[in-house]
Formats: C-alpha cells, structure tokens, sequence
C-alpha cells in the first residue's frame, strides 16, 4: 500500500493580535495529525521579576505584562492582596475600582473589533485600507477607545499602567467635575454600542464549529453582570473557590510555544466574552439583554466567531453600567481634600505572611494572579495564569476542526481548495479568539509543502 501523502500547512505569523504567534498544520492523507500554535513572544519573567519585590509594588510591576490589560493585572495583584490581608474596600473604593474596569473593557474590545477583526469581513486587506475605505467604522472606534481612554485616565491617572489604584484604595479620587465629563462622553455615545453589534449580527460565520467547549468564568460578587469574584462556573455544571486554580486548570508548559496550555479538569476551555454571556448572560439588563437574547449564542450557537459580537454586547453592558456607576458615586459625594487639595482614601496594608490568589475577568477572560509572601510583605513565589493562555488548546483544536472540514470538501468535490481562502478563515478564527500576546501587526502566508 503506498504511503499516503504528508502535507505541511504553515502560518508564520499570525496578523492583527496582539503579539507574534504562528501556526502549523500537520496533515497526513486526508487527516489532521497535528496542530501547533506557537506563541514566540519573548518570554518576560514577571513571575521571577516579583520575587523579593514588597506587596505595595507588585501591582504596578505586574501591570508592565499588558498595556491593554494593564488595569487587570493591577487589579487581579490588588485583590490577591487583600485576600490575603483581609481587608474589604468600602462602596466608594469598590465602584470607582468597576469603572476603571469597564474603561479597559471598552477600549480593548472596541480595538479588537474595529481594528483586528471587522477587516476580515469588510475585506479591508490592513488597517490602512480600513481607515480608508470605511472611515464611518474608523472614527466609531476612535470615539469608542477614547471614552475608555478618558474613564481609565481619569480614575487611575493615565490611560494604561494606572499609578492611582493601589492596595488599601486610591492615592488619588477622582473630581466631581471629572465625573461629569465621564458621564457626557457615555451620553455622547449611547447609541454607538448598539450599532455595532447591530453591524456585527450582519456577518455569518465563515466557518463552522463541530464541539463545544467547556466555558469558564467568574462568579461575579453581585447580582448584576459583572467581572469580579472569587469562585468558578464551568459549563460542564461544576463550581470552584480560585484559590483551587492550580488544580482545576492543571496548566503546563509545551515544547513547542512560549505559552503554556491549560484544561477544565481535564477538558478544553474557552474563557472570555463568550464564556461570561453563555454563563451569566441572564444578569445582562437593558439593551444588552436585548440584543443578547436575539443572537445565536442564546440559541446555543457557540461558533467562536460570535466572539466578536460577545465582546460588542458587553461594550453596551459596559457603557450602562459606568452610567450608574458615576450618577451613584456623585451621590455619594466622595470628595474631600486634605490640606494640599488632594482627594486620598488609601490605607496601606500591614505585611502578613501567607499565601492568596486574586482573580478579575479581564477582556480575553479570567486572569489569575497567585502570591506568596513572608512576614515581612515580601514576595517569595508566584504565579501568573492568563487567559490567552488558557484559550490555547482550545484554538488549536479550533484549527483543527476547520482544516477537517476543508479536506472533507476537497475530497468529495475533487478539487483543490487554494491556500489563500483557507489562510483567511484560519485566521478569522484565531482572531476572534482576540489572543493577546503583545501588540504586532504582520502580514503572513500560507505555505503548502511537496509531498514526501
């Protein structure tokens, strides 16, 4: 019997995510033997760097692994913290935290979808051709990013690597006057959000989905959508304290990538957007719940291109929910100066030996940060779990399924699907993932190897 022909598909970078990543497709006869996704972004070391570091600095270390993401990380640092010191924010400290949070979210989702993902089905060739030919969805994200921009400078002192948020409270309240623009820019936007979802319904996903992952999320600490907790909820009916991460995610290195992969007990996972809405989608209210219930997802259409359109419904969440957060701060009145007319509610942690994770929803998903420290607040291990990272597995098989599909139809068609179509759908499919890696923007190719 001959040897059945062995074919090789290689994406060497993967454009519009944040970071470098590429993918290899390893293909013998009519099946897919194997799928690697390899990230080789330099590796950083922050879980080296903190160590000997005393707990006051660590979030603003830790902030340094993400731009994006730079108020999760400082917030995920911060409630480790503070789990482990015992101490309970007050409403003030508390809600001022959530908005920072949601300014993140709005300019993180608004990028990727405007900017990363909607060329795939506009057929922008970059960024530059987008701008160009679809100026209206150019200057949406532009307003979109700088609300978030604005939220996130305000509360935290500047729009990325937040100097403001610290363990205890804030070095620094925000002004009544700067709410009040807060909440002019949410009105100057309030039907933006809507639209793009409305614009994102429009497109079909190009490919399809075979399995269902497991979906992992937060249990948010309140009743309404939200993105703090400190207990797990799996699709697969389970439930779990963070403090028991290790075990549930059983994360670990490959050979292949800078990343490290993880399971769901076992079971490939997918955390984000998606994975929140499909959990905790009945918390939504106004024209999120709307909207939500209208999609596919509420029907059980977990295809990951709704991702996208995941991330757009929780903008319009977001955007509601920092209203109510600024008209009820300003009732609360928080602003009181001292001496030198700034605005503080912090108090420093005492040092306490021990150990504590903290975790937030971030864009991508659960962000997972793991500290131990001695009696004298100094950081002897950690441990950092991203949500790109737990998403890893899950692309591959992703891949996988997709590349099935079209070898199942060039062998019944009797044809050869070109490389350019499949290197399109493999990847809008990472993309809607909205991996993030550090921010890269290449163009990549598809290459099919002779048969050996």
């Amino acid at each position: 019997m001959p040897e059945k022909k062995r074919t090789e598909i290689r994406i060497p970078e993967i454009c519009r995510v944040e970071g470098h990543a590429a993918v290899v497709v390893d293909i013998k006869g009519d099946s897919v033997e194997k799928v690697q996704l390899d990230v080789f972004e330099g590796t950083r070391f922050f879980e080296r760097i903190v160590v000997g570091h005393t707990m006051g600095e660590i979030p603003h270390i830790t902030s340094r692994v993400c731009a994006i993401c730079s108020t999760g990380h400082v917030l995920a640092a911060i409630h480790a913290l503070e789990r482990l010191t015992g101490f309970a924010a007050d409403e003030v400290i508390s809600l001022l935290r959530e908005l920072m949070h949601l300014g993140m979210f709005i300019e993180s989702h608004a990028t990727h979808i405007y900017a990363l993902a909607l060329p795939d089905f506009l057929g922008a060739q970059d960024l530059l051709a987008f701008a160009t030919e679809h100026e209206e969805h150019f200057l949406a994200w532009t307003r979109l990013r700088n609300l978030g921009a604005l939220i996130q400078t305000i509360v935290g002192g500047r729009p990325f690597h937040p100097v403001n948020l610290h363990p205890g409270g804030f070095s620094r309240l925000p002004q009544r006057s700067e709410l009040e623009r807060i909440l002019e820019e949410l009105a100057s936007i309030a039907d933006l959000p809507v639209s793009t979802c409305e614009l994102l319904m429009k497109f079909s996903p190009p490919v399809k989905r075979i399995s269902d992952p497991t979906f992992l999320a937060l249990i948010p600490f309140h009743d309404h959508y939200g993105y703090f907790g400190d207990r797990v909820r799996s699709s697969d009916g389970w439930e779990d304290s963070i403090d028991n991460c290790a075990e549930y995610l059983g994360e670990r290195s490959v050979p292949y990538s800078h990343a490290r992969q993880s399971r769901a007990k076992g079971k490939l996972l997918m955390v984000g957007s998606m994975a929140r809405l499909s959990l905790f989608g009945d918390r939504l209210a106004g024209n999120a719940r709307q909207i939500y219930r209208s999609s596919a997802m509420a029907y059980g259409d977990n295809n990951t291109i709704w991702n996208n359109l995941a991330q757009a419904i929780e903008i319009v969440e977001a955007v509601d929910r920092a209203r109510e957060i600024v008209q009820r701060l300003l009732v609360l009145d928080p602003f009181r100066h001292d001496a030198a007319g700034i605005t503080s509610s912090l108090r420093p942690l005492q040092p306490l030996a021990g150990s504590a994770v903290g975790a937030v929803e971030c864009p991508r998903g659960t962000l997972y940060h793991f500290y131990e420290l001695d009696e004298r607040g100094v950081i002897l291990k950690a441990d950092l779990i991203t949500p790109s990272a737990q998403n890893t597995a899950r692309i591959e098989q992703d891949i996988k399924e997709v590349v099935s599909q079209v070898l199942a139809s060039m062998k019944r068609a009797d044809v050869d699907i070109g490389a350019s179509s499949l290197e399109q759908n493999l990847e809008t499919l990472i993309r809607a993932y909205d991996p993030c890696n550090t921010c890269a923007t290449h163009m990549v190719s598809v290459r099919f190897k002779n048969p050996i």
